[in-house]
């Protein structure tokens, strides 16, 4: 499945992209957002795509060699935290900035890497495969106290304290390898009825997980902050996100700054997808943008 960028042309119509036009897609992931904003800075104009995942980047720069935005596009294996290293070292002031926080469809479906409940895989869910702590060390090593912390704190989970109890009780028996047995250890802690609901019994447990595995949403705030630092007097800076934990520390950040006096807030209100784009895209459901123009 490919990756379908979220809310295209809403991104369009913010960033305003013009020929000769410098920018930084902070998320580049499968390079949906940024080719559509090369066509428009094209000819003269820059765009870095920053990228923490080594293989999504491997699998971008494979297209972006024979593309015609191949001048345009720079890809950049990095983290978006360090943004204010990546713009000096290519010497750029962008005039658009934009994250997508949203986790790729490849992630889900190619990854091989435990983001999934609905695939048997090992449970390692960073994003970087050479950085960071993998989740199966976290649901075999913390203490029950912690492992119930992240899951209410991170994933709102109303069953946390089941749930950490049951990984708790099955590890001592065996380790959690898999992505299939933390599944139905979870199902073993919570009551039938809340395994009958729309939503997966095994959602917020993952999500949970993989924002403390890859340190989400520490880097979100900073990631933003370091953004609005190096962004060009008018830049527009677009975030959008997909969970409310991000979506909060977007409107705590932008609301900081407005008060200061160092942005203002083109869109009043939330972005959402259209119905449209909804029926068309499932995982665009969730997503919600906001806009904020540097002064």
């Amino acid at each position: 499945m490919t990756h379908q960028p979220v809310l295209l042309n809403e991104v369009l119509e913010y960033l305003d992209p013009k020929p000769g036009g410098q920018f930084i897609d902070a998320t580049l992931d499968g390079g949906g957002h940024a080719t559509a904003i090369a066509e428009r800075i094209a000819p003269g104009g820059r765009l870095i795509g920053i990228e923490w995942d080594t293989e999504l980047l491997k699998q971008f720069e494979a297209k972006n060699k024979s593309s015609k935005f191949k001048d345009i596009i720079i890809p950049v294996n990095d983290s978006y935290v360090n943004i204010v290293e990546i713009a000096a070292k290519h010497d750029m002031k962008p005039e658009g900035i934009l994250f997508d926080f949203g986790l790729s469809s490849w992630h889900y479906e190619q990854s091989g890497r435990g983001f999934s409940f609905n695939k048997d895989e090992p449970l390692d869910m960073r994003f970087n495969p050479f950085a960071g702590i993998p989740a199966v060390k976290m649901i075999n090593l913390y203490e029950i106290a912690e492992l119930e912390q992240i899951l209410r704190d991170y994933g709102d989970e109303q069953f946390s304290r089941q749930i950490a109890g049951a990984i708790s009780e099955a590890r001592r028996k065996q380790p959690i390898m898999t992505t299939a047995r933390l599944v139905e250890v979870i199902g073993s802690a919570v009551p039938e009825w809340y395994k009958r609901r729309k939503i997966h019994f095994a959602t917020k447990t993952f999500q949970a997980l993989r924002v403390v595995v890859n340190n989400e949403l520490a880097n979100v705030k900073k990631g933003i902050e370091k953004a609005l630092e190096i962004l060009k007097p008018g830049g527009k800076m677009i975030a959008i996100s997909f969970q409310g934990h991000e979506d909060k520390i977007v409107r705590e950040v932008f609301k900081e700054h407005v008060k200061k006096g160092d942005i203002i807030l083109p869109a009043h209100r939330t972005i959402r997808p259209s119905w449209d784009e909804q029926k068309q895209n499932r995982r665009s459901r969730s997503a919600k943008m906001k806009v904020a123009q540097k002064i």
